[in-house]
């Protein structure tokens, strides 16, 4: 099976932590943490790169994207000779957490949860992991003095929903990474908690078992679409599947 998986940088440590352990892992492409924030930028730049890898490997089959569906980032996404392989998953959170009924139970447990990985402490783009003497100073130079009051009245808005930050621990994973949520957390006013990973469900992506309760499986020249509903994907712009 010949396949290249296409990523989010977020997910870099543990994608890489697994296939040293594959006697031949797939060739794979990082992308920049935080294209999700703006979905056209996200689709632009996941396309390009599908369109350029499509072309540099002519002996592939499959790509396996290593993306939720990020705020409908992937809609309209598609290959032209490769079938497109997508976890069946709103965002990253459950890929790193192992299953979607893992984050399910932790969000029951407590909805109002700001995330971290190491590999949302190393690459984020969000601004509540710098201090707010640091964040005003950046807005006033790029936007002035009213501008940056405003700016930073709303992230206070945002912030006010969060009543916890989690870590999503994997074994193997350094310390320093506890270390450095715990400064990032503390910062953002909010309480620590970690929880452990667990890597079944990235496992399941680069090695090729893609069953359809956790996978969409694009055929070339067909595309994705994201329904209207959080809760419902459709695939290849027909059958309407229900992510449980």
């Amino acid at each position: 099976m010949k396949y290249a998986v296409i990523a989010c940088e977020v997910m870099r440590y543990e994608i890489e932590l697994l296939c040293k352990e594959m006697k031949a892992p797939p060739p794979l492409r990082f992308l920049p943490q935080g294209l999700h924030d703006t979905p056209k930028r996200l689709r632009a730049e996941l396309q390009e790169t599908i369109d350029k890898v499509e072309t540099e490997n002519p002996e592939l089959k499959h790509l396996v994207l290593g993306y939720g569906f990020c705020g409908k980032g992937l809609e309209g996404i598609a290959a032209g000779r490769c079938e497109l392989v997508v976890p069946r998953v709103h965002d990253c959170i459950p890929l790193l957490m192992g299953s979607r009924r893992a984050h399910r139970e932790e969000h029951s447990r407590e909805c109002g949860t700001y995330w971290f990985s190491p590999g949302w402490i190393t690459w984020s783009v969000i601004p509540y992991l710098d201090n707010r003497a640091t964040r005003r100073h950046r807005y006033v130079e790029k936007y002035g003095h009213a501008k940056a009051e405003i700016l930073m009245e709303m992230e206070a808005g945002v912030l006010s929903h969060y009543t916890r930050a989690c870590l999503i621990e994997w074994p193997d994973m350094s310390e320093s990474f506890r270390n450095q949520a715990q400064d990032a957390a503390r910062r953002s006013g909010l309480p620590l908690e970690t929880i452990q990973g667990s890597s079944n469900y990235l496992k399941d992506l680069l090695s090729g078992t893609w069953n359809h309760a956790c996978f969409v499986r694009i055929p070339p020249g067909q595309f994705i679409v994201q329904s209207m509903d959080d809760h419902a994907v459709m695939d290849a712009g027909t059958a309407l599947e229900q992510i449980a």
